[in-house]
């Protein structure tokens, strides 16, 4: 499970990582490289959908990672929650073939036909690079992570994003705290993302697609 807030940051200033935010304390921090690799069907079924399949390669970790996320629900204080499924995999599929093969091991194809009906042809539709400092706060056994990310799109401009996120639901319930104070810290150059980094992705190279939905 997956409880998280997106922010764009629109300011010029110097990115700020307080050492206490909601009485947590900054336990850790952490700077690296990221790419993510995004595969759905020609028509974005899993985007439509709400879902999202990657690979994710991370600078500070030896082997890639798989990711699934489910469609979200949005939360009384605003976040969204969703399931999230991760684990390291040995290598990067090539195409859409490799990575039903990938989803049969993990035991997940029947997830994703489920959200699709059956499993058409999965490619690769796009690639994000990141620079992420992330940073742990912990009070007792609860843990939340901010993240500044400094987003480059294969088209348009980039983005600078402020995420918190924890896999919990009991330290879900501080998430709301944790919004307040940034958005007293940072004022308007902190908004609430109008989307998620994979479906702003998807909207930056596929705006067509998005079009056809909206009419």
């Amino acid at each position: 499970m997956e409880i998280e807030l997106q922010y764009l940051y629109t300011g010029d200033e110097p990115l700020v990582v307080p050492a206490e935010l909601a009485s947590f304390t900054l336990a850790t921090s952490e700077l690296f490289d990221i790419r993510d690799t995004f595969f759905d069907t020609p028509a974005l079924d899993l985007r439509m959908a709400g879902c999202s399949l990657r690979i994710r390669r991370q600078s500070n970790a030896p082997t890639p990672f798989f990711t699934w996320k489910g469609p979200s629900v949005r939360r009384s204080d605003h976040a969204r929650e969703r399931e999230e499924i991760e684990f390291p995999v040995d290598r990067i599929p090539a195409d859409g073939a490799e990575m039903a093969e990938m989803l049969h091991a993990a035991k997940l194809l029947k997830k994703v036909k489920g959200t699709l009906g059956d499993l058409p042809d999965l490619a690769v539709i796009g690639e994000l690079e990141n620079r992420r400092s992330t940073h742990d706060y912990i009070q007792g056994l609860h843990r939340v992570e901010l993240c500044w990310d400094r987003l480059r799109f294969p088209l348009g401009s980039p983005q600078i994003r402020l995420e918190l996120e924890t896999q919990s639901s009991a330290s879900g319930r501080f998430i709301g705290a944790f919004d307040q104070e940034l958005r007293a810290m940072f004022g308007k150059q902190l908004i609430e993302a109008e989307h998620g980094k994979a479906k702003e992705l998807c909207v930056r190279l596929y705006p067509e697609l998005f079009g056809a939905q909206a009419a």
